[in-house]
């Protein structure tokens, strides 16, 4: 999952869930006073797809409570989603929603779920953008050291004498599989380890054990990571990414692609 589905408070809710709007493409603000033909109305979070033909708009109402949300609720919803001109309503609930809630909204433009279930029902353009994409980037510098052909390398691994030469060599020999997942891992959700290459799907992905258990039995224990969340994983595989980069800057005395 992408962060903590329990937040502390309805604050930390509203706050988590305008955030990963805003990481998937649809801008968004909490705390957003609207107009409606019955005087003003907050919303918790106002988000719009500015690259949506429609521009489309999202009414967001987050419930940090200890109990299901009741069909009540969903009926007030409703009310201010229609008469604010909203295009779609998502209802967010810490602890889900009661059945005549789930019943009333089946057949409405209301999607009502779990903080968990709105991270997954955005997990799949959220890890693109927020995990692959960083990782790509952090690991473009290394994916250069330890690629099959870099002609600027070669010239460069002229230089070394033996001993230094003998370390690159060791060094690549170790992180080139890992630099190769990483970034093929960045452009097709894979990882293409020998007999054990494999297509990561949404729900796969989205456990991010089972992701870490993957790295570890193909890579080994250096590459064992302790992030329970995709947010501080991207942080962490990224620092770890600098650190191997930075050993063969070592070696060269530089970086040799700046």
């Amino acid at each position: 999952m992408i962060e903590n589905p329990k937040p502390s408070d309805w604050k930390g809710l509203q706050t988590s869930v305008c955030k990963i709007l805003n990481e998937v493409g649809i801008h968004s603000e909490t705390e957003v006073t609207l107009e409606t033909p019955r005087g003003e109305v907050e919303i918790d979070v106002f988000g719009i797809d500015h690259n949506s033909v429609e521009k489309i708009r999202y009414i967001v109402e987050c419930k940090n409570w200890q109990n299901a949300v009741p069909q009540t609720i969903i009926h007030a919803f409703t009310t201010v989603l229609n008469e604010t001109g909203g295009h779609i309503g998502i209802l967010i609930s810490k602890e889900g929603f009661q059945e005549g809630a789930l019943k009333y909204i089946k057949h409405t433009n209301i999607v009502a779920m779990t903080f968990l279930e709105f991270q997954a029902r955005y997990f799949d353009l959220w890890f693109t953008k927020n995990f692959c994409a960083p990782l790509a980037a952090s690991v473009d510098t290394l994916l250069q050291y330890v690629e099959p052909v870099n002609s600027l390398r070669y010239r460069c691994l002229k230089d070394l004498d033996a001993t230094k030469l003998e370390e690159f060599t060791a060094l690549r020999k170790r992180y080139e599989i890992f630099a190769m997942v990483v970034s093929l891992l960045a452009a097709d959700k894979m990882l293409p380890i020998g007999h054990l290459a494999q297509r990561f799907d949404n729900s796969t992905l989205f456990n991010i054990e089972d992701f870490k258990n993957r790295l570890v039995d193909n890579l080994g224990g250096e590459f064992s990571y302790q992030s329970i969340y995709y947010r501080d994983l991207v942080n962490e595989m990224s620092g770890h990414i600098n650190e191997i980069t930075d050993k063969f800057h070592h070696v060269f005395g530089r970086n040799i692609f700046s």
